[in-house]
């Protein structure tokens, strides 16, 4: 969902062209906004009204948001891009983390290396060992983690704790308070990765230039507008995690029942039974 409404605003610019579309059909000014609020909500003129009724202040964030958007599109080294919006570099918005901790802190549940990260964007799992160093580069909650080594595979995180991290995995932050989620969306996409392949150094084992990195260009919207997207999908990532400890939960139960089902050990009603406990 998070990944669907930043396409729209930051990609795709459905904001914008919804009121590009409504100034070349006439419309007012107020015309324009709705046309926005409607590519923004996904509600059409009756439920915006009923929306207005019944969630007067969520209305007025929606039209906040709408406001945001410029009515034009503008030509740039990239193609075009919003009226206003400037096109910079990844290093305008992020920062490498540089912080280092005590390998005697870790545990197979922190430790972050490009073997624990899951492939495509599927998160991490729990290390098979650690490091023997004394120290490795640390993350704090926030903190965006990618595998460096071959980014075709396409391991990325945003750290739900704290911890360490492989050398081989990079660590970015935003450099504006509470954009956290843009940034992190951002380089979800698959273009960040094409990038990184694309200025990486090495054949067999590729890995991705620092330095290139940052200078990766992209259509910067204005402060607000990041700190707005952000706050709008923060709630999606924490349930992302809380269903996937949910899931795990529950593949754990079948992984114990299954066997003793099927042995005839256990029958329906006392599966049934032991389900509905742990729900």
């Amino acid at each position: 969902m998070a990944q669907a409404i930043f396409k729209s605003w930051f990609v795709d610019f459905e904001p914008v062209k919804a009121k590009m579309g409504a100034l070349e059909a006439g419309g007012s000014d107020e015309d324009v906004l709705i046309a926005a609020m409607k590519a923004i909500s996904g509600k059409d003129q009756n439920q915006l009204a009923r929306f207005k009724a019944e969630q007067p202040e969520q209305y007025n964030e929606l039209r906040t948001t709408a406001e945001l958007f410029p009515a034009a599109m503008q030509d740039s080294e990239i193609g075009e891009i919003p009226e206003g919006w400037e096109i910079g570099f990844l290093n305008e918005i992020a920062e490498f983390t540089s912080n280092r901790v005590n390998v005697s802190d870790l545990n197979s549940g922190n430790y972050i290396s490009t073997e624990n990260m899951l492939e495509n964007k599927k998160g991490v799992i729990e290390a098979s060992s650690l490091p023997s160093s004394q120290s490795v580069p640390g993350f704090y909650p926030g903190d965006i983690l990618v595998s460096n080594i071959r980014p075709y595979f396409k391991k990325i995180w945003l750290a739900d704790r704290s911890g360490g991290r492989s050398p081989d995995v990079l660590g970015f932050k935003g450099i504006h308070p509470q954009t956290t989620e843009f940034l992190f969306n951002f380089l979800y996409q698959d273009r960040f990765f094409d990038f990184m392949m694309l200025t990486s150094k090495g054949a067999k084992m590729p890995r991705g230039d620092k330095k290139a990195i940052m200078n990766l260009k992209l259509p910067i919207p204005s402060l607000s507008l990041m700190k707005i997207f952000s706050s709008r999908v923060r709630s999606y990532h924490g349930s992302s995690k809380l269903l996937k400890e949910q899931s795990n939960t529950l593949a754990g139960i079948r992984d114990i029942l299954l066997p003793r089902l099927l042995s005839g050990e256990l029958n329906l009603a006392q599966v049934n039974q032991t389900m509905e406990i742990a729900q």
